[in-house]
Protein backbone atom coordinates (compact mmCIF):
# COMPACT_ATOMS: atom_id res chain seq x y z
CA UNK A 1 0.00 0.00 0.00
CA UNK A 2 1.36 3.40 -1.02
CA UNK A 3 1.34 5.45 2.14
CA UNK A 4 2.91 8.61 3.53
CA UNK A 5 3.01 7.78 7.20
CA UNK A 6 3.54 11.37 8.30
CA UNK A 7 4.63 14.86 7.39
CA UNK A 8 6.94 16.37 9.95
CA UNK A 9 8.46 19.81 10.40
CA UNK A 10 11.74 20.24 12.19
CA UNK A 11 11.42 22.31 15.38
CA UNK A 12 7.62 22.46 15.29
CA UNK A 13 5.98 24.83 17.76
CA UNK A 14 2.30 24.35 18.60
CA UNK A 15 0.35 27.60 18.63
CA UNK A 16 -2.79 28.63 20.47
CA UNK A 17 -5.24 27.69 17.71
CA UNK A 18 -8.52 26.05 18.54
CA UNK A 19 -7.44 23.20 16.27
CA UNK A 20 -4.90 20.87 17.87
CA UNK A 21 -3.40 20.32 14.41
CA UNK A 22 -2.39 23.98 14.10
CA UNK A 23 1.31 24.72 13.77
CA UNK A 24 3.09 28.05 14.24
CA UNK A 25 5.96 28.31 11.78
CA UNK A 26 7.36 31.45 13.41
CA UNK A 27 7.85 35.06 12.41
CA UNK A 28 9.03 36.97 9.35
CA UNK A 29 10.26 40.51 9.93
CA UNK A 30 10.50 43.24 7.32
CA UNK A 31 11.53 46.87 7.31
CA UNK A 32 11.31 49.29 4.35
CA UNK A 33 14.19 51.28 2.82
CA UNK A 34 15.15 54.63 4.29
CA UNK A 35 17.77 56.98 2.87
CA UNK A 36 20.90 54.88 2.20
CA UNK A 37 19.76 51.82 4.21
CA UNK A 38 18.05 49.22 2.02
CA UNK A 39 14.94 47.28 2.92
CA UNK A 40 15.40 43.92 4.59
CA UNK A 41 13.28 40.82 5.05
CA UNK A 42 14.31 37.98 7.33
CA UNK A 43 13.03 34.83 5.57
CA UNK A 44 11.58 31.93 7.50
CA UNK A 45 13.21 28.53 6.88
CA UNK A 46 11.38 25.29 7.69
CA UNK A 47 12.40 21.74 6.86
CA UNK A 48 9.55 19.38 5.95
CA UNK A 49 10.14 15.63 6.16
CA UNK A 50 8.19 12.83 4.48
CA UNK A 51 8.02 9.20 5.51
CA UNK A 52 6.94 6.90 2.64
CA UNK A 53 5.95 3.26 3.03
CA UNK A 54 8.09 0.65 1.31
CA UNK A 55 5.36 0.04 -1.30
CA UNK A 56 5.33 3.76 -2.08
CA UNK A 57 9.12 3.79 -2.42
CA UNK A 58 8.98 0.87 -4.84
CA UNK A 59 6.40 2.52 -7.11
CA UNK A 60 8.06 5.08 -9.45
CA UNK A 61 4.66 6.66 -10.19
CA UNK A 62 4.03 7.53 -6.55
CA UNK A 63 3.83 11.27 -5.87
CA UNK A 64 2.01 13.87 -3.84
CA UNK A 65 1.39 17.55 -4.60
CA UNK A 66 0.59 20.04 -1.89
CA UNK A 67 -0.47 23.67 -1.97
CA UNK A 68 -0.53 26.36 0.68
CA UNK A 69 -4.07 27.78 0.90
CA UNK A 70 -5.88 30.24 3.15
CA UNK A 71 -8.54 29.38 5.72
CA UNK A 72 -11.20 29.40 3.02
CA UNK A 73 -9.26 26.93 0.89
CA UNK A 74 -8.21 29.51 -1.70
CA UNK A 75 -4.63 29.36 -2.99
CA UNK A 76 -2.43 32.01 -1.36
CA UNK A 77 -1.22 34.39 -4.04
CA UNK A 78 2.51 34.67 -4.57
CA UNK A 79 1.90 38.43 -4.49
CA UNK A 80 1.28 37.97 -0.77
CA UNK A 81 3.47 35.03 0.26
CA UNK A 82 6.17 33.26 -1.72
CA UNK A 83 7.64 29.86 -0.91
CA UNK A 84 10.95 28.72 -2.36
CA UNK A 85 12.69 25.34 -2.45
CA UNK A 86 16.34 24.88 -3.37
CA UNK A 87 16.52 28.53 -4.39
CA UNK A 88 13.56 28.22 -6.79
CA UNK A 89 10.20 29.89 -6.23
CA UNK A 90 7.27 27.48 -6.17
CA UNK A 91 4.66 28.40 -8.82
CA UNK A 92 1.34 29.10 -7.06
CA UNK A 93 3.04 27.89 -3.84
CA UNK A 94 2.63 24.25 -4.95
CA UNK A 95 5.04 21.63 -3.66
CA UNK A 96 5.33 18.35 -5.58
CA UNK A 97 7.28 15.43 -4.14
CA UNK A 98 7.93 11.88 -5.26
CA UNK A 99 9.01 8.77 -3.39
CA UNK A 100 12.69 9.68 -3.69
CA UNK A 101 12.22 12.75 -1.47
CA UNK A 102 12.70 12.41 2.26
CA UNK A 103 12.87 16.11 3.14
CA UNK A 104 12.65 19.59 1.67
CA UNK A 105 13.68 22.95 3.11
CA UNK A 106 11.02 25.58 2.52
CA UNK A 107 11.84 29.30 2.59
CA UNK A 108 8.90 31.63 3.29
CA UNK A 109 8.87 35.33 2.41
CA UNK A 110 6.12 37.93 2.27
CA UNK A 111 5.53 40.82 -0.08
CA UNK A 112 6.28 44.26 1.42
CA UNK A 113 2.65 45.11 0.59
CA UNK A 114 1.27 42.13 2.51
CA UNK A 115 -0.80 42.80 5.60
CA UNK A 116 1.01 43.08 8.90
CA UNK A 117 0.07 40.51 11.53
CA UNK A 118 -0.82 36.83 11.68
CA UNK A 119 -1.41 34.89 8.46
CA UNK A 120 -3.20 31.52 8.61
CA UNK A 121 -3.94 28.74 6.22
CA UNK A 122 -3.65 25.06 5.43
CA UNK A 123 -1.22 22.72 3.75
CA UNK A 124 -3.57 21.03 1.32
CA UNK A 125 -3.06 17.81 -0.61
CA UNK A 126 -4.37 18.67 -4.10
CA UNK A 127 -3.10 15.79 -6.24
CA UNK A 128 -1.58 12.37 -5.53
CA UNK A 129 -0.96 8.76 -6.40
CA UNK A 130 -1.34 7.43 -2.87
CA UNK A 131 -3.59 5.03 -1.03
CA UNK A 132 -3.32 6.71 2.34
CA UNK A 133 -1.88 9.77 4.05
CA UNK A 134 -1.07 8.92 7.63
CA UNK A 135 -4.34 7.47 8.97
CA UNK A 136 -6.52 9.02 6.26
CA UNK A 137 -7.66 6.65 3.51
CA UNK A 138 -7.49 8.40 0.14
CA UNK A 139 -9.65 7.93 -2.90
CA UNK A 140 -8.67 8.83 -6.43
CA UNK A 141 -8.54 12.62 -6.86
CA UNK A 142 -9.36 13.29 -3.22
CA UNK A 143 -8.06 16.52 -1.74
CA UNK A 144 -7.22 16.86 1.92
CA UNK A 145 -6.29 19.64 4.31
CA UNK A 146 -3.33 18.10 6.14
CA UNK A 147 -2.81 20.67 8.90
CA UNK A 148 -3.32 24.32 9.70
CA UNK A 149 -0.33 26.68 9.88
CA UNK A 150 0.27 30.24 11.06
CA UNK A 151 3.04 32.75 10.30
CA UNK A 152 3.40 36.10 12.00
CA UNK A 153 4.43 38.87 9.59
CA UNK A 154 5.95 41.77 11.48
CA UNK A 155 6.66 45.09 9.80
CA UNK A 156 9.05 47.32 11.69
CA UNK A 157 10.79 50.63 11.20
CA UNK A 158 14.02 50.87 9.29
CA UNK A 159 16.86 50.92 11.90
CA UNK A 160 18.18 54.20 10.53
CA UNK A 161 14.69 55.76 10.65
CA UNK A 162 14.19 54.44 14.18
CA UNK A 163 17.58 55.75 15.32
CA UNK A 164 16.88 59.13 13.75
CA UNK A 165 13.42 59.24 15.33
CA UNK A 166 14.85 58.57 18.82
CA UNK A 167 17.61 61.10 18.22
CA UNK A 168 15.03 63.76 17.32
CA UNK A 169 12.85 62.80 20.31
CA UNK A 170 15.87 63.01 22.64
CA UNK A 171 17.00 66.31 21.14
CA UNK A 172 13.53 67.87 21.39
CA UNK A 173 13.19 66.56 24.98
CA UNK A 174 16.55 68.07 25.96
CA UNK A 175 15.64 71.40 24.38
CA UNK A 176 12.26 71.43 26.16
CA UNK A 177 13.87 70.58 29.51
CA UNK A 178 16.45 73.34 28.95
CA UNK A 179 13.91 75.97 27.93
CA UNK A 180 11.21 75.10 30.47
CA UNK A 181 13.19 74.13 33.58
CA UNK A 182 16.91 74.98 33.37
CA UNK A 183 17.08 78.20 31.34
CA UNK A 184 14.74 80.19 33.63
CA UNK A 185 17.08 79.40 36.55
CA UNK A 186 20.26 80.45 34.73
CA UNK A 187 18.85 83.16 32.45
CA UNK A 188 15.65 84.58 33.99
CA UNK A 189 13.26 86.47 31.72
CA UNK A 190 10.84 89.30 32.25
CA UNK A 191 7.25 88.32 32.89
CA UNK A 192 4.36 90.64 32.03
CA UNK A 193 6.23 93.92 32.19
CA UNK A 194 5.29 96.98 30.10
CA UNK A 195 6.29 100.57 30.78
CA UNK A 196 5.69 104.06 29.46
CA UNK A 197 9.00 105.83 28.84
CA UNK A 198 9.31 109.64 29.10
CA UNK A 199 12.68 111.20 28.21
CA UNK A 200 13.61 114.75 29.26
CA UNK A 201 16.78 116.68 28.54
CA UNK A 202 17.47 119.99 30.24
CA UNK A 203 13.85 120.01 31.43
CA UNK A 204 12.42 119.56 27.92
CA UNK A 205 10.54 116.44 26.82
CA UNK A 206 12.48 114.97 23.88
CA UNK A 207 10.92 111.53 23.64
CA UNK A 208 7.92 109.48 24.75
CA UNK A 209 7.01 105.85 23.99
CA UNK A 210 5.57 102.61 25.36
CA UNK A 211 7.87 99.61 25.66
CA UNK A 212 7.22 95.96 26.57
CA UNK A 213 9.90 94.07 28.50
CA UNK A 214 7.88 90.83 28.40
CA UNK A 215 9.82 87.69 27.39
CA UNK A 216 13.21 89.43 27.18
CA UNK A 217 16.29 88.12 28.94
CA UNK A 218 17.49 91.69 29.13
CA UNK A 219 16.56 95.08 27.69
CA UNK A 220 19.09 97.58 26.40
CA UNK A 221 18.54 101.30 25.76
CA UNK A 222 21.25 102.30 23.31
CA UNK A 223 22.04 104.46 20.32
CA UNK A 224 22.75 101.33 18.21
CA UNK A 225 20.89 98.05 17.62
CA UNK A 226 22.29 95.17 19.68
CA UNK A 227 23.28 92.21 17.50
CA UNK A 228 22.27 88.74 18.59
CA UNK A 229 22.71 85.38 16.84
CA UNK A 230 19.79 83.05 16.24
CA UNK A 231 21.26 80.33 18.49
CA UNK A 232 21.95 82.75 21.33
CA UNK A 233 18.40 84.05 21.08
CA UNK A 234 17.00 80.49 20.91
CA UNK A 235 18.96 78.98 23.80
CA UNK A 236 19.69 81.97 26.04
CA UNK A 237 16.82 84.33 25.28
CA UNK A 238 16.02 87.53 23.43
CA UNK A 239 17.72 90.85 24.09
CA UNK A 240 15.31 93.68 23.30
CA UNK A 241 16.72 97.04 22.29
CA UNK A 242 15.27 100.53 22.43
CA UNK A 243 17.33 102.63 20.01
CA UNK A 244 17.65 106.39 20.36
CA UNK A 245 20.51 108.85 19.68
CA UNK A 246 19.90 110.21 23.19
CA UNK A 247 21.34 107.05 24.74
CA UNK A 248 25.02 107.73 24.17
CA UNK A 249 25.71 105.46 27.11
CA UNK A 250 23.86 102.15 27.34
CA UNK A 251 21.28 101.34 29.97
CA UNK A 252 20.81 97.65 30.72
CA UNK A 253 17.68 96.31 32.43
CA UNK A 254 17.92 92.83 33.93
CA UNK A 255 15.00 90.87 35.44
CA UNK A 256 14.79 90.52 39.19
CA UNK A 257 12.27 88.91 41.56
CA UNK A 258 11.30 86.23 39.05
CA UNK A 259 10.90 88.75 36.24
CA UNK A 260 8.62 91.09 38.17
CA UNK A 261 11.11 93.95 38.52
CA UNK A 262 14.01 95.39 36.54
CA UNK A 263 17.48 96.15 37.84
CA UNK A 264 19.16 99.11 36.12
CA UNK A 265 22.83 98.97 35.13
CA UNK A 266 24.70 101.59 33.15
CA UNK A 267 27.73 103.83 33.40
CA UNK A 268 26.70 107.34 34.41
CA UNK A 269 23.11 106.41 35.25
CA UNK A 270 21.36 106.42 38.60
CA UNK A 271 17.91 104.90 39.16
CA UNK A 272 15.50 105.49 41.98
CA UNK A 273 14.17 103.04 43.01
CA UNK A 274 16.43 100.28 41.75
CA UNK A 275 15.23 97.70 40.84
CA UNK A 276 12.22 99.25 39.12
CA UNK A 277 8.93 97.62 40.23
CA UNK A 278 6.47 96.28 37.69
CA UNK A 279 3.74 98.47 39.15
CA UNK A 280 5.11 101.85 40.03
CA UNK A 281 7.30 104.68 38.81
CA UNK A 282 11.05 105.21 38.72
CA UNK A 283 13.40 107.91 37.52
CA UNK A 284 16.72 107.29 35.78
CA UNK A 285 19.14 110.19 35.47
CA UNK A 286 22.36 110.69 33.54
CA UNK A 287 24.26 113.62 35.03
CA UNK A 288 26.70 113.74 32.09
CA UNK A 289 24.03 114.22 29.43
CA UNK A 290 21.55 115.89 31.79
CA UNK A 291 18.91 113.33 30.80
CA UNK A 292 16.04 112.22 33.00
CA UNK A 293 14.10 109.10 32.04
CA UNK A 294 10.78 108.57 33.76
CA UNK A 295 9.60 104.95 33.73
CA UNK A 296 6.01 104.42 34.79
Amino acid sequence: MKVIYGIFFALLVLCSCSDDNCISFGEIEYYPPFLWVDSHMSPLNKTIEFCFSQDAKNDPTCFAEFQFVDNDGNPISTDVMQISVDGNELPDNKLRIDNSVSSKELVFTFSPQAEDGEHQGYLKLISHNLDRLDSEQLSLGQQLEVFQWTINYKKSMNPLAKGLMWFVISLVSCIMIWKIFIRPLIYPHFKKFSKSILIEQNGTIVGQMNFSFKGARKVVFSNTKQKQSFWQKFFVGETKTLVSPLFQEKIIFSPRQNGKSAAVLGTGYMANPNPIPRNGEAKITNIHQKITITVR
